[in-house]
């Protein structure tokens, strides 16, 4: 098995340096590490000649979103498995060898997901994260249907079969902030995920808070296009069809986030949040509270909106802006 792992970098200078330090500091060395330097305009291009021999540099022919980055990063990457890290998170030491013995014990995974430790911005631990809620290794459909509600896993703690990545396409380049979520769909169609539950990475928050407000409207439309698009062409790729869960899903999560964003959102600053949520509202058939949220209502959750707030800012914290 030979295991790659790429750092798609945009402009993220000041933890680059840290970031590649903690890949070349493995229990278990990493096959490769490569880092795409995505055009930045920062310290980036300074911080890699400190690396240089050490790691290898490419760079894509133009700008390109974050999911393009993370493809052509990938397209560079020459192992059987592949893994990235963005520019500003931290791979702990064990990161290779958890992944290969994770792997080794299930020869048709196709996905590994494992924990990892939440980060503040000057790097002190926030929190360390688990997925209690997934089996060590899972077969489909159960892959795709227990994330009909967000991700199971983090793009800090991940690794994929290649020839996976080429099978679906690669990252769903439709989508520029979730496009990890959409992976963990279309690669848990075609064969087993592993869980590792040692920590492997700490992914970093906190620091940009201000740009992923600004891009709310953008993660809502693109989480219709998950249940819209991405979902059913999983199910699809799985020999599901198309089943009636996923609207259930997509209804529920609708005003789920609906309830969130109208708490969150005064009414001056839904202008965006409206044109982005609409063609979700019309899909689910929820013209009528988004009316009254386009009135500039604040929704009140009944029982099963309790999670709402929490589970739209959890998604909201995993959003980059590497590569945009």
């Amino acid at each position: 098995m030979r295991l790659s792992i790429g750092v798609p970098a945009y402009n993220q200078g000041s933890f680059l340096g840290e970031t590649l330090e903690s890949l070349l500091q493995q229990e278990v060395p990493f096959d490769e590490i490569v880092v795409s330097n995505n055009h930045s305009t920062d310290s980036t291009a300074e911080v890699l000649r400190e690396f240089e021999g050490r790691v290898r540099v490419v760079t894509p022919a133009r700008h390109l979103t974050m999911a393009g980055n993370w493809n052509f990063t990938i397209s560079q990457l020459t192992g059987d498995w592949i893994s990235l890290l963005s520019s500003d998170d931290l791979a702990l030491p064990n990161f290779a060898r958890s992944v290969r013995e994770t792997v080794e014990k299930t020869p048709d995974a196709v996905l590994l997901r494992a924990a990892w430790i939440d980060i503040d911005a000057v790097g002190a631990i926030v929190e360390e994260r688990h997925l209690i809620s997934v089996r060590k290794v899972t077969a489909p459909p159960r892959t795709i249907r227990e994330q009909r509600f967000g991700p199971k896993g983090s793009f800090a703690a991940f690794s994929l079969r290649r020839d996976i990545w080429q099978q679906v396409g690669g990252f769903p380049e439709e989508v520029t902030l979730v496009g990890d979520w959409g992976m963990w769909l279309l690669a848990g169609a075609l064969g087993k995920i592993v869980y590792c539950d040692q920590p492997i990475a700490k992914y970093r928050g906190g620091h940009q808070s201000s740009v992923i407000r600004a891009r709310h409207h953008i993660q809502m439309r693109e989480m219709h296009i998950i249940y819209s698009e991405l979902m059913p062409r999983a199910t699809r790729l799985a020999g599901l069809g198309v089943p009636s869960w996923i609207g259930q899903a997509s209804r529920k999560q609708f005003r789920r986030c609906l309830v969130a964003v109208s708490n969150d959102f005064p009414s001056a600053e839904r202008g965006q949040l409206i044109e982005a949520m609409r063609p979700w509202a019309e899909s689910v058939g929820e013209q009528g509270l988004f009316s009254r949220f386009e009135r500039g209502e604040r929704l009140h959750a009944i029982d099963w909106f309790g999670l709402a707030r929490p589970l739209v800012r959890g998604l909201a914290s995993r959003l980059r802006s590497v590569g945009r």
